[in-house]
């Protein structure tokens, strides 16, 4: 569920290699530079509004647990989803729980053009409302929720106010986990679910592996 991290257009990376075997080695040893914004990554709160809990500051225990998988993936292009819609996938949502909003964006256009970004669903204020309204603790997305990220590539950056789901869910704490894939592979409504950030000292957000783990 996880991008794999590479050049990319979207996100400044790069990999430069410190040392290598092959010219004196001993051992191989990359130098990688990149936002900690990019791929499938993690947003605490810190990550909107100053002073709020920082990315080693949220327990493992929010980022591990039962995920409930709302199917959206009937969504046309740019189509608005709304609280009514989560409601209508008829999955329970219970305190605590994770919410998977799967659209299957990645399999409709690839995450390496820029149709990926700018024919996307997107989430309603609603939307927004109904998670928070259910007392989850994350909710992961496989397209980019607010509407106004896709105007992130062309340079532009809005405002907090118009970045719908960035404002309430991380305002109301609950962490958001960007940029999954593969989420045509979840057909369960439940599944033990695993997003693990690396352990960076008061920094906004992460790099993280993301899976779900199928019972047989």
């Amino acid at each position: 569920m996880t991008l794999p991290v590479k050049k990319h257009w979207r996100w400044m990376f790069s990999r430069t290699t410190d040392r290598d075997y092959t010219s004196g080695g001993p051992l191989r040893e990359e130098v990688v530079y990149m936002t900690v914004h990019s791929f499938t990554h993690i947003d605490p709160p810190s990550h909107a509004f100053a002073g709020r809990q920082t990315i080693d500051q949220v327990p493992l225990a929010d980022l591990i647990g039962t995920a409930k998988i709302l199917d959206l993936s009937a969504k046309e292009a740019n189509a608005e989803i709304t609280g009514d819609d989560l409601e209508r996938t008829g999955v329970p949502v219970e305190r605590g729980d994770i919410v998977v909003v799967k659209t299957c964006q990645g399999r409709k256009q690839s995450l390496d053009t820029a149709e990926f970004w700018t024919t996307s669903p997107f989430m309603a204020e609603s939307a927004g409302q109904w998670l928070i309204d259910k007392g989850i603790k994350a909710a992961a997305f496989d397209f980019p929720q607010d509407y106004t990220l896709r105007r992130f590539f062309l340079g532009d950056i809005p405002a907090l106010e118009e970045m719908t789901m960035h404002k309430m869910l991380l305002g109301a704490g609950i962490i958001q986990i960007e940029y999954i894939t593969n989420t045509h592979l979840l057909t369960e409504d439940s599944i033990p679910f695993f997003a693990i950030p690396l352990r960076l000292e008061g920094a906004s957000g992460s790099a993280a592996r993301v899976f779900a783990i199928r019972r047989r």
